[in-house]
């Protein structure tokens, strides 16, 4: 089984839940990720073949930092691809197509593109697996935010539903536009026919099904979704403890507030962002953790606990509230850890998991680029004279007892030759 995935750690980690579930099983796993992902898997027990460049030559190539390319990334993804991904995706076919060789599937994440294309030239099914509800791309239920402003949230009356297909018709013709004609000459040049489908949503080739893996109380599967698409639950954790001394400065006071941009966006807040997330947790009378990244942070002492990364599923359930970007694997620990929420989305996926949030009575919203520590700490007051703990924690046990990537391998393995 040949398994695949480009982007965030959001990404990654859902991939590697599922490759353990699958090695569990007795099924041999080959993954295809980049450099930088290799060392994590590596980490979790799993060995990877590095396919395209690091994030280092990558940004050199292109000539942009690392927070420039997440801010174009989540701002709108479509000229980086044409730009950055495109050239590279020749290269990152041939490398799927040699790590398919004797495989009996493949599957893989939208970014990763090349392994459609390589399970479909060694006539493979292909898996996709989807890790936000945005990726349904559902009238009836369509994304917000960002390129998705336009779509109607909830439409109701039957012209509502028709301006949303007509809406997310458009983001559907400007892929095709800026993706379709390098994807067609690289078909081409694999002997494959030329294809009207959309990059990143649509695919040829053998299509079991497509996994979402998102849970049903977070996003429902849509009944005009993709054909073929169910809903798994989101994949469990990833191991890890805390860092040392963490655990010492939590039980040394009352929950903190939680502080987290994910894995790319942590440089992606104003220049004083840090710095104002602590000060909104002294207007809220609150200590803070605040998981930084590479982005500098106030000073630890008493009341702030500054670390470049911990792992979430030990520290969110001691957190008086999570502050955070709306990334899809954070807003899924956040959901496990049954915490109120405070959620900045920077752009892509994230303003579509604040808006599910936030219908469901767990987090209040702000525009990364309209927080500050007032705002912020007025949001999450108003938000914590509402929230219902009892109904949060309900919510949490039910989607910790949904092992999305357990889902996800039982029904990857029914693909594979029986003995």
């Amino acid at each position: 089984m040949v398994l695949s995935t480009l982007g965030s750690l959001g990404d990654l980690y859902p991939v590697l839940s599922v490759a353990k579930a699958l090695t569990r099983q007795g099924v041999e796993v080959r993954l295809a990720l980049t450099p930088e992902d290799c060392d994590v898997a590596r980490d979790w027990g799993l060995t990877a073949t590095p396919v395209g460049p690091s994030q280092a030559e990558m940004c050199a190539a292109l000539g942009m930092t690392r927070d420039e390319v997440a801010a174009s990334v989540l701002r709108d993804p479509r000229p980086l691809l044409k730009r950055a991904l495109l050239p590279l995706l020749p290269e990152m076919t041939q490398a799927v197509l040699d790590l398919s060789e004797g495989a009996a599937c493949v599957a893989g994440t939208p970014f990763a593109m090349g392994a459609a294309l390589a399970a479909e030239r060694r006539g493979l099914p292909f898996v996709p697996m989807l890790l936000q509800p945005l990726m349904a791309m559902a009238p009836s239920d369509p994304p917000t935010g960002g390129v998705y402003a336009l779509a109607i949230r909830r439409p109701k009356p039957r012209l509502a539903l028709l301006w949303n297909r007509f809406a997310l018709s458009l983001i559907r013709r400007t892929l095709r536009m800026t993706l379709l004609p390098g994807q067609n000459r690289l078909r081409r040049s694999l002997g494959l026919p030329a294809t009207s489908k959309t990059p990143l949503l649509d695919y040829d080739g053998h299509i079991p099904f497509l996994l979402g893996l998102w849970d049903e109380v977070f996003a429902p599967c849509p009944q005009d979704g993709p054909d073929g698409l169910i809903l798994g639950g989101f994949p469990p954790a990833p191991a890890g403890g805390l860092p040392d001394g963490a655990q010492t400065w939590l039980d040394a006071g009352p929950p903190p507030l939680v502080v987290t941009l994910g894995s790319i966006a942590q440089g992606l807040g104003r220049d004083t962002f840090w710095q104002d997330a602590a000060d909104m947790a002294r207007r809220m009378d609150l200590r803070a953790v605040l998981l930084h990244g590479t982005a500098g942070a106030p000073a630890a002492s008493d009341q702030i606990l500054p670390l470049a990364y911990a792992a979430h599923a030990p520290l969110f359930p001691q957190a008086a509230a999570i502050v955070h970007h709306g990334g899809i694997g954070t807003t899924a620990e956040a959901l496990r850890a049954g915490r109120p929420q405070l959620v900045l989305p920077v752009g892509g996926d994230q303003p579509d998991n604040a808006a599910r949030l936030r219908d469901l009575d767990l987090a209040a919203t702000l525009p990364i680029t309209g927080f500050t520590a007032a705002r912020g700490a007025e949001a999450l007051r108003t938000l914590l004279s509402i929230f219902d703990d009892p109904t949060a924690s309900k919510l949490a046990k039910t989607i910790s007892n949904r092992n999305g990537a357990t889902f996800a391998a039982d029904r990857i393995a029914t693909l594979l030759p029986q003995h």
